[in-house]
């Protein structure tokens, strides 16, 4: 019986629980002599040097030198000790032990990795890809973020978020080299379903924590959850494992940054630089999981990964043939987010994380509307059944993926004008598209626009103009006046919701809530709106009310900028083409004096 693998085992369990006893020992302690904290330091060193050389003398044919240069190294900060005045510090203020505690517990645990891999595997020709791909890592980052948010005192969302963080990491498919493929999709897709949990956690901290420590937090967890998702997209593209162990490896030590360090509790501006940088990491970060659960889910399961993102952009790619560079640069970058925000798994991830943020956002306000629990349940329906498992095409998706012929298209766009007839744009607008996130996502009230701009009242018919010759081009196809090498419905639908949506997401600080209304790019909205003239306006109670007012809290709280008073003073209501009906202007009156007018209004009266 070869004892050797049971060693190895025992070895990094003693190793492990000697780990937490010293870090929850210092954890929860708010201050520690200087000279024990390097000490203690070099301990921890001293031990992943142990497990290092064990690793590679017993299963790599390694030599003692390597431990013999090794040992310095982990001496460094009990040298350090030596020299430096012993005072007491407040561990979570001294940047220096706190960046010396996280490379050596990462080390220390890379190495209790490396360790493991030489019994049991992987064994590759890289150290870091043995080091990071096996069992006993993924177990000793579930462990870490299990036992710290255990201990915590306060466990808070920082708290939570730091956790979710580290366990997401230990289900990365890195960690199964060597596995099935079901594996490797099974523990992908937890990572994701963590991951998802971990983004929602940080645009809660996002905005509701205006210091310089919120805003590094956020911003710089939303870049590591990116780059590990990129390396994500290495491993199923490329089988490149070498990525996503590096990404791995940065971001633990950062993890044991932000938990054993306090940043500067400092208010800071907001402003736009912020926001608008988390948005960007975390809309890479969410693009890049799609394509990598994607690419790795394709066949496997076919109603939530039914093709390959890559195998559609480049068919996309060869059908069109582009001289120009520009052009044929932004014809690529679409094709790409395309066949990536479309899939049934980025469509539903988000919708997920949007039906969240419509409850966070709403949980909090004194007066529910109940529209919002119509959002809540919209979101849902339209990102799960009504794209992919009915063949009524509501403008967007649903042909790429089911073929959707002449008279389910005329029947949805009928369906879409009685409900925008009846209740106004906001059935579609609202109720259902994946955009309400522009009204329902935690920057909410922060990016209002703060004044109108007579340009978009111009552009926004410009705008309608490609829906309705798409219209007209897909209607000649299907009658077989003409021949189109593209489906121009599904062209225009992917460019509308797909691509030019996924940019304005993430400017959402520079041009505000609800710009698919505000600046019209979305044609079909616009064309929603129409029936807002049937049966739909915020009217007032009394016009005389409204004639008295001054403070105008109607427009200041409109995200499309309305002139709601004037046209009120001007005919007692309003129902212009771009209202989507959120009914913000009537919380804000302070009178009380506006109301939403729809079907349901007309009912109860008669």
């Amino acid at each position: 019986m070869n004892i050797l693998p049971i060693f190895n085992i025992l070895y990094i369990i003693l190793m492990m629980i000697i780990d937490f006893i010293i870090l929850g020992e210092i954890f929860r302690k708010e201050y520690i002599r200087r000279r024990a904290a390097l000490f203690l330091t070099s301990f921890i060193g001293y031990m992943g040097v142990e497990a290092f050389a064990i690793g590679d003398i017993l299963f790599y044919h390694g030599s003692l030198l390597i431990e013999l240069l090794l040992i310095p190294l982990a001496s460094i900060p009990l040298i350090l000790s030596t020299f430096v005045k012993d005072e007491v510090i407040r561990l979570k203020s001294d940047i220096l032990t706190g960046l010396t505690f996280a490379i050596t517990i990462t080390v220390d645990e890379f190495a209790m990795g490396y360790l493991y891999s030489g019994a049991f595997g992987p064994h590759t020709s890289n150290l870091f890809v043995n080091s990071v791909s096996n069992v006993a890592f993924a177990i000793m980052m579930m462990t870490d973020g299990l036992f710290f948010l255990a201990i915590s005192k306060s466990k808070n969302i920082t708290e939570i978020s730091l956790a979710t963080f580290a366990i997401s990491m230990a289900f990365l498919p890195s960690l199964y080299l060597g596995f099935p493929k079901e594996i490797e999709l099974i523990v992908s897709i937890i990572t994701s379903v963590i991951m998802v949990i971990n983004i929602i956690t940080l645009y809660l901290i996002e905005i509701k924590r205006i210091t310089l420590e919120g805003q590094l937090f956020s911003i710089s967890l939303a870049l590591l959850d990116f780059l590990m998702m990129l390396g994500l997209d290495f491993f199923v593209i490329f089988r490149d494992l070498l990525t996503i162990s590096l990404m791995i490896f940065i971001s633990m030590i950062w993890y044991f940054i932000l938990l054993l360090h306090s940043f500067p509790q400092r208010k800071i501006n907001f402003g736009i630089k912020y926001p608008f940088l988390f948005m960007i990491f975390v809309n890479l970060a969410e693009l890049s999981m799609g394509l990598g659960e994607s690419v790795l889910g394709y066949r496997s399961i076919e109603w939530l990964f039914p093709y390959n993102p890559l195998m559609m952009a480049e068919m996309m790619i060869s059908k069109i043939l582009v001289s120009n560079l520009v052009l044929k640069a932004l014809f690529i970058s679409f094709a790409y987010i395309m066949s990536i925000t479309m899939t049934p798994f980025y469509v539903i991830m988000m919708g997920a994380e949007m039906s969240y943020l419509v409850y966070e956002r709403f949980k909090h306000v004194k007066k529910v509307k109940k529209w919002s629990l119509v959002i809540i349940t919209g979101i849902p329906l339209f990102t799960v059944l009504i794209p992919y498992y009915t063949d009524f095409y509501v403008f967007g998706m649903s042909g790429m993926i089911l073929p959707v012929t002449l008279l389910p298209f005329i029947i949805s766009i009928i369906a879409v004008m009685v409900a925008s007839s009846l209740f106004g744009r906001r059935a579609y607008c609202n109720a259902v598209c994946m955009a309400a996130h522009m009204w329902t996502n935690v920057f909410y009230d922060q990016f209002k626009p703060k004044r109108s701009s007579k340009i978009w009242d111009y552009l926004r018919w410009i705008f309608i103009f490609p829906m309705f010759l798409t219209f007209e081009l897909y209607i000649g196809e299907q009658l077989n006046v003409i021949n189109l090498p593209l489906n121009p419905l599904n062209l225009y639908g992917m460019l509308v919701l797909n691509y030019v949506w996924w940019f304005f997401y993430f400017l959402t600080p520079f041009f505000g809530t609800y710009s698919c209304a505000r600046q019209g790019w979305c044609g079909f909205g616009t064309f929603a709106g129409f029936f807002n003239k049937v049966l739909f306006k915020i009217s007032a109670k009394d016009v005389n009310v409204c004639g008295n007012c001054e403070v105008k809290s109607c427009e200041a709280s409109c995200s499309i900028k309305i002139p709601i008073s004037k046209d009120i003073l001007n005919k007692g209501y309003t129902n212009r083409i771009s209202c989507v009906g959120c009914g913000d202007c009537v919380e804000a009156c302070p009178y009380e004096n506006l109301e939403i007018i729809d079907i349901r209004k007309y009912i109860s009266k008669s």
